[in-house]
């Protein structure tokens, strides 16, 4: 079953941060995941969705997908202590 690394964050301009994003596009879709969205909600706030087909898969990219934020950080495109990863195990699907 699939699982996901759900990461909370707040960027004081959300397109500089789409963006800036785009410049990392090959380190992202390095990270083994089926998907990755970014998803703006309003307000600065914004939530990284990233599905992986399992528990190996997401741990094995964990330090990149760290190393990614952190660039994102220095760049000032993201707000270091706004960022909550949380993880999950898809229980049902659709």
């Amino acid at each position: 079953m699939s699982v996901y690394r759900i990461t909370r964050f707040a960027s004081p301009d959300m397109d500089k941060a789409a963006e800036f994003s785009e410049t990392l596009r090959s380190e992202i879709e390095g990270l083994g995941a089926n998907s990755i969205d970014i998803v703006s909600y309003g307000n600065g706030k914004g939530v990284v969705l990233a599905k992986y087909s399992d528990q190996a898969a997401m741990d094995a990219s964990a330090d990149s997908a760290k190393k990614i934020f952190g660039k994102m950080i220095e760049a000032g495109t993201v707000d270091g202590d706004s960022i909550h990863p949380h993880m999950g195990e898809v229980i049902s699907s659709f």
